[in-house]
């Protein structure tokens, strides 16, 4: 019953709201990120990018077969008030667990999330794209069916880059794969003076470590450009974090598109960072897990 009501009260919000969202909050919203902002509003795709997620999705089922490993060793994620550094800086790593390889079958983004990526990436133009969190290679194979984008992605378990690559390769050759921690990765991306015009912040859902490394990657950041943030109601520490990252001084636009917030590094004249919350004509989302 908890569905349907949620469904139910979306479906109302987004009848009342229509008319609303296109005059006020589309008028408002800069222009790159309406693609993204209409899905979010009807999550309806389109005949051609089911296709693209069809081709994408067909390799979700095959994932034990070409899989080198029947268990998968990853990281946790540190949990609230968890995350921890050691004395150079840098994030200590979680506990390295095995999974049976069927567990990553549904792990990674699926259709309407992998689609709102490529449109944000697409719809900003960013050719240069920074991933951490690569996991089995679904967000990575929908940033890499852009025309243009070359995609870095970093990913500490071997297994899960061995997938990944498995995975991206059946749609295009522009990626590289880092199996390092995030920080070790970072260091060595800025001592190869690399630069970015779009960073993923995915692979740790917990407040400090989402400031930690959305910190560590400012030096990789092309002027103007855009970081998004992953699960921002996953959790109320993870809210604390979009919400303290909104209202940074680095950071002069940011859209709050539920399942991931956006932000745009640019000068920041004003002093205040505008902020595009769906929030205003669409019921936002309840705290996936509370207490995490």
């Amino acid at each position: 019953m908890g569905k349907i009501s949620k469904y139910f009260k979306e479906a109302v919000a987004r009848a009342v709201n229509y008319n609303q969202f296109h005059a006020d909050f589309l008028r408002k919203l800069p222009k790159e990120f309406h693609p993204a902002a209409k899905l979010q509003f009807v999550p309806l795709l389109s005949s051609d990018e089911r296709a693209v997620a069809n081709k994408i999705e067909a390799f979700r089922s095959q994932i034990p077969k070409v899989s080198d490993a029947q268990k998968i060793a990853s990281y946790t994620s540190p949990h609230s008030g968890s995350f921890k550094k050691d004395a150079q800086g840098h994030a200590l790593s979680g506990e390295y667990v095995e999974s049976n390889v069927e567990a990553h079958v549904k792990t990674g983004s699926p259709k309407l999330k992998g689609m709102l990526l490529k449109r944000i990436v697409e719809g900003y133009g960013a050719k240069r794209v920074l991933e951490l969190g690569t996991n089995t290679g679904f967000s990575g194979s929908y940033f890499i069916f852009v025309n243009g984008v070359e995609l870095t992605t970093i990913e500490g378990s071997e297994s899960l880059c061995n997938i990944a690559d498995k995975n991206m390769r059946r749609i295009s050759p522009k990626y590289r794969i880092m199996n390092n921690l995030f920080d070790e990765a970072i260091d060595q991306l800025i001592q190869e003076n690399a630069k970015f015009d779009c960073v993923f912040i995915d692979g740790q859902h917990e407040k400090e470590a989402t400031l930690h490394y959305a910190e560590r990657v400012k030096p990789l950041m092309a002027a103007n450009a855009i970081y998004i943030f992953d699960d921002i109601y996953w959790s109320d520490d993870m809210n604390e974090a979009w919400k303290e990252l909104v209202y940074t001084k680095d950071f002069s636009k940011a859209v709050d598109l539920f399942s991931v917030g956006v932000c745009v590094q640019e000068e920041n004249t004003s002093g205040k960072t505008a902020l595009y919350d769906l929030g205003d004509y669409l019921p936002r989302p309840n705290i996936f897990r509370k207490n995490w």
